[in-house]
């Protein structure tokens, strides 16, 4: 029950179009309507704003919005848009392709009014337009805050509306090689670069990857939400099949407990031919081994196991891996 709009805009009148948004929303639908095995994810629906297509109207997209969080109980819903942003009197807009000069698009005050009234089980917002940091914003406030130059808004979400915006609500986002900067960002999050060690991606995890991205001088990316549980976005590759995590407490009797190595774990001829799963005690060695590689398994000087197994040495868990120990003891992995 996840169902997601995906909205990008490159065509506008001369002189104000767009190089990236369309190819944005183009890759972000490819990623999220999948998993990284291929089992189906979010329900899509693609909407671009290209030369030649459609144009994106502000009643097309109103309406769209609108069959997005209609019957929306006990869904999760997602919203994506890549284009114009502006600033009115009123707060910030997504700016359509039929936009005049008094009406420019859908308000975002109206989008996040939608978000906050929905009875979704969840609802994410991801914007990269300029200014798409004053979504959430207290109305009224947004005139002020872009005249001063004053940054400390105050935002108010229902439970579990999240919002990740590409750049403050008074800055402007930029375009580089093709996409928006932002979004570039997060599609290498969602391929895999925010995943934890099962594979998922949740909109937290994707900030704190697109964050450091960005520098001093550049646009300020933000992230708003009042969540009890965050969403899974995505499945990416694992670092770890569960499988090997839920073994944890059957190698570590306590989560502090330290194992001790010998030669026998070593044994003899390695490399092991295929197919031949090597005696217990080697293959408690090899899965240490995967162990150490997802960060999970240290020794003491970090040292190879290998010579620790030959000194008869001892390993034991990092802080990530008595975490999952303590997740596979409760039997909740």
């Amino acid at each position: 029950m996840k169902r997601a709009i995906i909205v990008g805009i490159d065509h506008y009148p001369e002189g104000q179009s767009l190089g990236g948004c369309v190819a944005d929303a183009t890759a972000l639908e490819k990623l999220l309507s999948a998993n990284a095995d291929d089992s189906p994810n979010w329900r899509t629906q693609l909407i671009t704003g290209a030369e030649g297509s459609p144009e994106v109207t502000r009643d097309g997209l109103r309406h769209a919005l609108t069959k997005l969080f209609a019957n929306a109980r006990d869904t999760d819903l997602l919203f994506f848009f890549a284009g114009h942003g502006a600033q009115t009197p009123w707060g910030a807009d997504l700016v359509t392709q039929d936009a005049t000069d008094h009406t420019l698009g859908v308000s975002m005050n109206d989008l996040i009014t939608l978000a906050n009234d929905s009875p979704a089980r969840s609802v994410t917002l991801i914007l990269d337009c300029c200014f798409s940091g004053d979504l959430g914003n207290t109305p009224g406030q947004q005139a002020a805050a872009v005249s001063e130059n004053f940054r400390l808004n105050k935002s108010i979400l229902r439970e579990n509306v999240t919002i990740m915006a590409a750049s403050r609500g008074i800055e402007a986002s930029q375009e580089v090689e093709g996409h928006g900067a932002f979004t570039r960002v997060l599609l290498d999050g969602l391929e895999g670069g925010a995943a934890d060690h099962l594979g998922k991606v949740t909109a937290l995890s994707l900030y704190g990857f697109i964050s450091p991205a960005f520098d001093a001088w550049q646009q300020r990316p933000v992230f708003k939400a009042n969540l009890t549980e965050p969403v899974v976005l995505r499945i990416g590759p694992p670092w770890l099949d569960a499988t090997m995590l839920r073994k944890l407490p059957a190698h570590f009797p306590e989560a502090d407990s330290r194992v001790r190595l010998s030669p026998e774990h070593e044994g003899e001829g390695r490399p092991l031919p295929p197919g031949t799963p090597g005696t217990p005690k080697q293959q408690q060695f090899d899965y240490f081994g995967r162990l150490r590689n997802a960060n999970l398994v240290t020794t003491d000087g970090k040292r190879d196991h290998y010579w620790v197994a030959m000194e008869s040495g001892e390993v034991y868990l990092t802080p990530m891996g008595r975490y999952f120990w303590k997740l596979a003891k409760r039997k909740v992995l």
